[in-house]
């Protein structure tokens, strides 16, 4: 029996390069996470936002930061990040929905500090990882909102393309690493003093 091991070895690989691993594809998932923030006196907002950047700097490729003056007064309930259209109304948003496809981007009205980030490691492999951060003020702490996009493309455009095409089969897409990126960035604001905790999620 063993003479027939390669034959469906390979049988198996022209399977999926015949089919789905042939047709060029272009996928995208969001996702988000909803912290609550109980700083101590002793904590500071710069505390905070320096943690922040630095979780995101041990695992992504660029990192920008906004520091922002707080709303005053602090609302009572904390703000939620939004994702708003910039080119609504626009000539060029009427040509993107006539076109069948949309163009959003996260805002945080009241936050103190925005951040944006991405990786670009598995760029080559078709892949690219979008983080977007806001920390907002309120009066019983802050909250953490983080989105994130990750857009994955696949099929026979390039080798290099087909053949993480066909790895992604066995080991999965660089996706199954987000949320260690989004644990290193809690444990950052942890080792501050604060006391961190989920507050919504998903999926």
């Amino acid at each position: 029996m063993r003479p027939f091991v390669p034959v469906a070895a390979a049988l198996s690989l022209g399977v999926l390069v015949g089919c789905a691993s042939m047709t060029p594809t272009t996928e995208r998932e969001e996702s988000y996470a909803i912290y609550h923030v109980t700083p101590t006196d002793t904590i500071t907002t710069r505390d905070l936002s320096d943690a922040i950047v630095t979780g995101l700097q041990n695992h992504m490729s660029e990192v920008r930061v906004d520091n922002r003056i707080p709303p005053s007064p602090l609302p009572d309930e904390p703000a939620r990040f939004r994702l708003v259209d910039p080119f609504q109304g626009s000539n060029l948003g009427a040509l993107a929905a006539a076109s069948g496809g949309a163009f959003r981007v996260p805002s945080c009205d009241q936050a103190v500090m925005t951040v944006n980030a991405d990786d670009r490691s598995m760029n080559q492999y078709g892949e690219n990882t979008t983080f977007f951060l806001c920390l907002q003020p309120y009066k019983a702490g802050y909250h953490i909102d983080i989105y994130v996009a990750f857009s994955k493309k696949s099929g026979a455009v390039t080798p290099a393309l087909l053949g993480a095409t066909l790895a992604r089969n066995v080991l999965g897409d660089s996706s199954q690493f987000l949320p260690r990126t989004i644990e290193g960035v809690v444990d950052e604001v942890k080792k501050t003093g604060a006391e961190v905790t989920l507050v919504e999620a998903y999926p």
